[in-house]
């Protein structure tokens, strides 16, 4: 078995290598840094210094919370004044200006708790945690919940964010949050469901109790992010972060494990907000996968999206599908998940989607996701901890095989104590992919992603650019003016545009350009 599926992944390498180069490749500068990366493969420190260096277009999996490392809420915590239970280590709300005991103030942690803590809230030493990485990384989310809900928390939690992306030659970021949670949840609480879903109906009733008025009510809130974001970056300032450089988009993500009133009424709360306002690009399911109500529910959900998509077909959809494997769950809950969410609610993107190998008709999923071009993002270290899923069994050499669009993607760097070079990097290791490859994987990012207007590339397989820019130079002062016009009326284009130029110039590094 094992020798099998080495010489798939050959097989898959070699295939890869053969692609032709794009038309804005420098041929010769190319093939030089990919010489240096095989030279070099095997020194992880240098390994490393070049995958962070490389240009990486977007990260297109990262929820906002689970992105902000552990550290930062202590941090949050101390500066606003929370608490923390020395024993069972979950912060606590002070009881007027003290902490009630036997919690200590965050301001004044021990080192041992301290340490402790970012434990409690990451996946750092998880095997001396007594939990399986599966129940660790989950549960974080609860655990710094109190902080991340701290007014304008998430106005430092996407500085940090955003920030640390750009400090990894990254351009653009689709972030899953939620706003107006309270507000959409009391609304569903509200929400008559019949014993058999009638969609129509139950989107005219929220319609007409104060789905709109909670839509404008997260119209606000981004306004109001918006702003205080800025003004903590200093963006258009001299001495402005480096992630105002980033373009920050949301998606509003709805928790699988509610019950259908609320699910639905989430949905509908998210589809609404994304046809209405260009910053949420479209709208995600997130929460454990396998959970006995996501599990008995999956079906209804996927119906709920595709109804909901049909309504406003302008609404990307991007779902977290097959995070699953075998022994997590049984197996019948593993053959239908991907399928479902790619034809039944319409995918644009599937988020993990490692159980592929288990699914009834896996053959014709791929196909399918090949022919539609439905992307897959891959999170190795996340498929790792909370799956047990690396090296030979993880799919993603099955997917390329299969001409399905593959991104990288970090999902909760936080949380699991990475960036998205080091997925690069275990791309690159493990996979042995070369210079080509990992730059096909960073165009795709953005190639896939939901930044709105037409791509730079009529066929980004087959290396062709758009006719009026394929006589420019990326990176040049100066641009005819078609293709500037094209650009400045795309913003997606722009984008790869200046992925282009950085890749110019990261070939032209003297470390590995032999200079």
């Amino acid at each position: 078995m094992k020798n099998s599926l080495t010489t798939a992944l050959s097989a898959v390498l070699l295939l890869l290598a053969a692609l032709p180069a794009m038309a804005l490749d420098d041929r010769a500068a190319s093939a030089q840094v990919n010489r240096w990366l095989q030279a070099h493969r095997q020194q992880i420190p240098l390994l490393r210094q070049f995958v962070q260096r490389l240009p990486k277009g977007a990260d297109l999996h990262s929820h906002l919370t689970g992105a902000a490392y552990a550290e930062t809420y202590l941090r949050l915590a101390a500066e606003h004044g929370l608490c923390v239970d020395s024993q069972t280590l979950a912060f606590v709300s002070p009881d007027g200006a003290t902490c009630p005991s036997p919690s200590v103030s965050a301001r004044q942690l021990p080192s041992g708790v301290y340490s402790a803590m970012v434990n409690q809230l990451s996946i750092r030493n998880v095997a001396l945690s007594g939990s399986s990485g599966h129940d660790q990384f989950f549960a974080t989310f609860s655990r710094f919940r109190l902080p991340a809900n701290l007014p304008e928390a998430s106005v430092a939690l996407a500085a940090e964010v955003s920030n640390r992306a750009a400090s990894q030659n990254i351009l653009h970021l689709e972030l899953m949050t939620t706003l107006q949670g309270s507000g959409v949840r009391e609304l569903a609480g509200k929400l008559p469901w019949p014993q058999t879903p009638d969609f129509a109906a139950s989107l005219a009733w929220l319609q007409a109790n104060g789905l709109d008025a909670q839509v404008e009510a997260a119209r606000n809130e981004l306004d109001q992010f918006d702003q205080a974001y800025r003004a903590t970056q200093r963006c258009g300032q001299p001495d402005a972060q480096p992630g105002c450089q980033i373009s920050l988009r949301w998606q509003q993500q709805t928790s699988r494990t509610a019950s259908p009133a609320q699910v639905f009424s989430q949905l509908a709360f998210a589809f609404a907000l994304a046809h209405a306002d260009g910053r949420v690009v479209g709208i995600n399911l997130v929460a454990p996968e396998d959970d006995p109500v996501a599990l008995r529910d999956y079906r209804l959900h996927m119906a709920m999206i595709g109804w909901l998509s049909r309504q406003m077909p302008d609404v990307n959809i991007a779902l977290h599908a097959g995070e699953l494997t075998q022994g997590l769950t049984p197996p019948e809950t593993l053959r239908h998940h991907i399928a479902d969410a790619v034809n039944v609610a319409g995918a644009k993107r599937i988020g993990h989607g490692v159980a592929i190998g288990y699914e009834d008709h896996a053959a014709r999923t791929l196909a399918t996701m090949r022919t539609r071009q439905v992307a897959v993002e891959v999170c190795l270290s996340s498929n790792d901890v909370i799956l047990g899923v690396s090296g030979e069994q993880h799919p993603l050499p099955v997917y390329l095989a299969a001409g399905v669009p593959v991104v990288l993607a970090s999902d909760d760097e936080g949380v699991s104590r990475i960036d998205l070079s080091h997925e690069y990097l275990r791309a690159a290791q493990t996979y042995r992919l070369s210079y080509p490859q990992l730059k096909q994987l960073s165009r795709n990012s953005l190639e896939y992603s939901f930044l709105p207007g037409d791509s730079l590339w009529r066929n980004l397989s087959a290396g062709k650019v758009l006719a009026v820019c394929r006589n420019d130079t990326p990176g040049a002062k100066a641009l005819s003016p078609r293709c500037a016009h094209a650009l400045g009326s795309s913003e997606k284009a722009q984008r790869q545009w200046q992925l282009e130029a950085a890749f110019r110039q990261f070939e032209r590094d003297p470390l590995w350009a032999g200079r």
